[in-house]
């Protein structure tokens, strides 16, 4: 399993928002991973492994935008 932001430091104050549109809303996301982590990652995003996505969005803004406050992804094996 791959966690980003990294897994000893589980929460992200700037992971990202989600922003208000017109038809669907926009998902911005940073990541914010080790070099090893980086290197795991790769080869499953390569082959379309990943899986059980989940991030948490805080309270809407009056911007208009929900803050990301951290995120995680799960891998299927190679």
């Amino acid at each position: 399993m791959i966690m980003a932001p990294t897994p000893m430091k589980t929460e992200h104050p700037d992971a990202g928002a989600l922003f208000e549109a017109d038809q669907l809303p926009s998902l911005s996301l940073s990541l914010d991973v080790t070099r090893a982590q980086f290197s795991d990652m790769l080869p499953r995003f390569e082959a379309k492994r990943f899986r059980d996505f989940y991030f948490t969005v805080e309270e809407k803004r009056a911007d208009g935008r929900w803050p990301v406050r951290s995120w995680g992804m799960g891998t299927a094996p190679l």
